[in-house]
């Protein structure tokens, strides 16, 4: 997996499992090329120069950079169960305000 990061000011643009390497051909068309020719990526149709490389034309400068992802995974994982639980509890609150019944003693309300 592997983070594309803006070199302008580090913000994460995406994160792809595999890396599509372009080049400018003669003619001025972005072709695919192996790794050690490209002078840029192609994600979701957008060409980025990688920096460090041959410019390409106005294309931002990204930097690729190897990343694990499990740990993301584990945390958008644990944040999305937070939030499944908070959602259940305020649903029994509400469903409990509008029966008129508390959870916090066992005495009638009226």
């Amino acid at each position: 997996m592997f983070k594309i990061i803006k070199a302008s000011d580090g913000t994460v643009l995406a994160l792809t499992e595999d890396v599509t390497y372009i080049k400018k051909a003669d003619n001025g068309c972005y072709i695919l090329c192996p790794e050690p020719d490209a002078s840029g990526i192609s994600y979701a149709g957008t060409p980025y120069h990688l920096f460090g490389r041959k410019p390409l034309d106005d294309a931002e400068s990204v930097i690729l950079e190897p990343t694990d992802i499990g740990g993301w995974i584990m945390g958008a994982k644990a944040a999305i169960e937070d939030a499944d639980e908070m959602n259940v509890d305020q649903a029994y609150r509400l469903t409990l305000l509008e029966l008129n019944v508390s959870d916090t003693d066992d005495t009638e309300n009226t």
